[in-house]
This record gives structure tokens, C-alpha cells and sequence, in this order.
């Protein structure tokens, strides 16, 4: 019995030995431990879901959450994946018809920037905004009934002043300069006002454009041949070069997984989409 006991701690410690000797050459010789099977084999997956803004969910107390794309939130989702060692892959799951020309720009550039492979699956929806975020990922699969596209910029006003005349309501305005009260409900807009507010839509709309045509290594004036706001279902985007593959979020996360090099099946880590709840609104009521 005492031998037994003699030959199994001689065993323990030379694998104690060996496997010190093994992990100080690894730290030696700078190689990745994400390399070997069971580390590292993650594919993160962050939901871009409903408007895409910068300044929170919108919703009250009463009506309830409403699911909305934070850009600051999904930031620092992106953020914190690109610090996991353990996550190889991205997958940004879509489902939006946009939102905010900033907020939309902002995403589109953190993705761009992004140092792990990041595939966009755009699902019911990935439109305006959301396309031009999805544009700048590795890679875009759409489900082939989807709604992608609707490449353009708009910008309206409501007019109120016919309604108010017929009320016999009116609106006295003091203003410093003739382009102060731009878009103002109570009045007709000049025609040199709607030069100016189409002058900005243009230079947004070429930027997107611009922006669309880089990412998905197509020519300027062909992205602007199909970019007067049409939406596309995915497997006519995918015709026109607009995305990639057609599939669904497992097939996403599979194409994810072959970019990032990871061996077997993966692991998936997901994020929750950002919702209106009681905090939010305790916190707006108290600014």
C-alpha cells in the first residue's frame, strides 16, 4: 500500500513539473493561449434592436419598455468583447429600421474600427440607419425575406398653419435673423429655406453613400444608382451586392465562428437589447 502511495505522489509531482515547464514556455515563446481547444472559443452576440439613438430608450412609466438600439450601450458591449480573450468573434444581431444620422455614423465607425471579425445578421429588419451600421461589419447575412436597404437621408416638418387659420389661432414670432424660425409649423417655408435644409440632405445622403460604397468595396455611383431610399428583401440585396449570404442568426454565428478561427462548435455569449424600465424614468424625472 505504501507504494502505491509513493509511485502515485512521484506521478503527481512530475506532472506538476510538466505542466510548469509547459506554461513557462508558452509565456516564453508570447504564444496564445486562445489557440488551444476549450479557450477562447467564444462568439459574442449584441442585439442592434429598434431605433438607433444616443440619448436612451424612449417609453414612460405607464406605456412600458420600449426596446431601442443605445449606441452608448452597445458601445460598451463591443467594447468589452474586444477585451475578452475568450470571445474570437462578433455577431451584431439587426433588427431595426434605423434612426439618428449621428447615432448611425457613430456605430457604423465603432464597428469599422472593431479589431475582431464582426458579422451583421440582419433579421425582420436592417434599414437606413441599421444598414449603414451593418455595412461596415466583416461580413452581412440577411434572412432572404428581410427588409434591408432604404439607402437615403429625410428630414420633415410639420406644418400646422392652414389648421390654425381655420381656428383663428396665430403665433406672434420675434426672431434675430430671417432663418432663426426654420421649419416652424405656424408658416409656409421659403424656397430659399427648402434650398438650404435639401443642400444638408444631399451632403448626408452623399456621406452615406460614400460610406456604404468603402465598406462593401463597391464604386461610388453604383451604390448611388440604388440608393434613392428603396428597400430591398435580402435575397435581392444580396443580388444587388448589398449583403453577403442568406441565412439566418445560427448561420451568422457559424460564419463568425470560421473568422474568428475557432475549432467545434462555439460558445455563445449574448447581450440583452437595451428596454425603457422604472430606473430610466425615476432617473429623466429627476434631470
Amino acid at each position: 500500500m505504501k507504494t502505491f502511495w509513493k509511485v502515485f505522489i512521484v506521478l503527481c509531482f512530475a506532472a506538476f513539473i510538466t505542466l510548469t515547464v509547459v506554461l513557462v514556455y508558452l509565456l516564453a515563446t508570447n504564444l496564445e493561449f486562445n489557440n488551444f481547444p476549450l479557450v477562447g472559443q467564444k462568439v459574442a452576440i449584441i442585439p442592434v434592436k429598434g431605433e438607433i439613438t444616443s440619448g436612451g430608450c424612449g417609453g414612460n412609466i405607464l406605456t412600458g419598455g420600449t426596446e431601442c438600439a443605445d449606441v452608448s450601450t452597445i458601445e460598451q458591449e463591443l467594447a468589452a468583447a474586444d477585451k475578452d480573450d475568450s470571445i474570437r468573434a462578433i455577431v451584431l444581431d439587426i433588427n431595426s429600421g434605423g434612426g439618428g444620422v449621428i447615432p448611425s455614423k457613430e456605430l457604423e465607425t465603432t464597428v469599422k474600427n472593431e479589431k475582431k471579425p464582426v458579422v451583421a445578421c440582419i433579421g425582420e429588419e436592417g434599414a437606413s440607419g441599421a444598414y449603414y451600421i451593418a455595412s461596415a461589419a466583416d461580413r452581412i447575412v440577411a434572412d432572404r425575406n428581410s427588409i434591408t436597404g432604404s439607402i437615403g437621408v429625410i428630414m420633415s416638418f410639420d406644418q400646422v398653419y392652414g389648421l390654425y387659420k381655420k381656428l383663428g389661432l396665430n403665433v406672434t414670432v420675434i426672431k434675430s435673423g430671417n432663418m432663426k424660425d426654420i421649419g416652424s409649423p405656424y408658416r409656409p417655408m421659403t424656397d430659399e429655406e427648402k434650398a438650404d435644409l435639401q443642400k444638408m440632405v444631399d451632403e448626408i445622403y452623399s456621406d452615406f453613400v460614400s460610406d456604404v460604397a468603402t465598406n462593401r468595396n463597391l464604386s461610388y455611383e453604383y451604390v448611388r444608382s440604388i440608393s434613392d431610399g428603396s428597400i430591398y428583401l435580402g435575397r435581392d440585396a444580396k443580388n444587388l451586392g448589398l449583403v453577403d449570404d442568406l441565412g439566418n442568426l445560427d448561420d451568422a454565428v457559424n460564419i463568425a465562428s470560421d473568422l474568428g478561427n475557432i475549432s467545434g462548435e462555439p460558445s455563445v455569449e449574448r447581450t440583452k437589447p437595451k428596454t425603457f424600465n422604472l430606473l430610466d424614468y425615476l432617473t429623466r424625472a429627476g434631470n
